[in-house]
């Protein structure tokens, strides 16, 4: 992958933890306002929010985070943008 790809990757996992992160808010919210909220099947979507993707997509952006700012060189005494 070149430095803009992952980029781009990095961008991506952190909106699908946004995305998680406000349909866990907005589930959580119907579940405490619906006493029978369990019986018409969550949201009408059939699935639960989920932390593992949260937490996962967090940690994946921290590691490729380290790995692209290691590969950029440029300075003053150096012309190259990006590692070899």
């Amino acid at each position: 992958m070149t430095v803009e790809q992952k980029i781009d990757y990095m961008i991506q996992s952190l909106q699908l933890a946004k995305e998680e992160i406000a349909y866990a808010k907005e589930y959580l919210e119907e579940k405490s306002k619906d006493k029978e909220f369990y019986e018409y099947g969550h949201m009408g979507q059939g699935r639960n929010p989920n932390g593992t993707i949260i937490r996962e997509s967090l940690k994946q952006v921290g590691r490729m985070a380290n790995t692209v700012a290691n590969d950029v060189v440029l300075s003053p005494y150096c012309s190259k943008l990006f590692r070899e």
